[in-house]
């Protein structure tokens, strides 16, 4: 796994500047790593809805449910939350599994279990909920080689023009970081289980040997 400064230098290559041994150097190159290369991290979080990179799951903490009438329960929201996603409910282990199909995988993720999240909390009637949400931060070391290059490449763009003053290279850089995004979310989001269709025909079923 990469470490954050390995990448950084990667970064610098793409620029044509030297490497660095430290974040913590005093210099303009480092500087500008600091500047850009945690937050470009977290925003990668965003770059789509469907991708495993900062997905976590927590049982959540129950707390003071102040509004009773409305939901059975109250949890409170992990420090590291970006986005809650899902709620999961405590179940036995499964016994018979569908092994293909127009299914969600794992099927728990097709069930509408409600919650909202407001304030510093989160309401569901789901008792023992175990909450999927999306952190607000991430590290390089959770980033695959795809992704890597896509962090790698959108780096060199925003340090390029503070360490070489040159519009043009940063133009160059730009198209390859977004032929470099592209290819990694192909990738990542490729990685993600199946989604529920909005409607299967009997015939598909049928042909899919699901209905007879």
């Amino acid at each position: 796994m990469a470490s954050l400064i390995q990448l950084c230098n990667r970064a610098l290559a793409n620029v044509a500047k030297g490497q660095i041994q430290s974040l913590n150097e005093d210099t303009l190159e480092s500087r500008e790593c600091v500047r850009f290369a945690q937050p470009l991290l977290d925003e990668m979080i965003s770059w789509s809805d469907n991708i495993p990179l900062g997905r976590r799951r927590v049982v959540l903490a129950e707390v003071a449910n102040d509004r009773p009438a409305e939901w059975l329960y109250a949890y409170a929201v992990p420090n590291d939350m970006e986005t809650p996603l899902g709620i999961r409910r405590v179940e036995d282990d499964a016994t018979d599994l569908p092994e293909g199909g127009p299914f969600n995988f794992p099927l728990q993720a097709g069930y509408p279990l409600r919650f909202v999240f407001e304030g510093d909390k989160i309401y569901t009637n789901v008792e023992t909920a175990t909450l999927i949400y999306t952190a607000s931060t991430v590290t390089a070391s959770e980033l695959g080689a795809l992704m890597q290059k896509a962090f790698v490449d959108e780096l060199a763009v925003r340090i390029a023009t503070p360490l070489s003053k040159e519009p043009k290279i940063t133009e160059s850089l730009i198209r390859v970081a977004e032929l470099s995004r592209a290819r990694a979310l192909a990738h990542e989001e490729n990685r993600m289980g199946q989604r529920q269709t909005s409607y299967v025909s009997e015939a598909e079923l049928a042909r899919m040997g699901i209905m007879r």
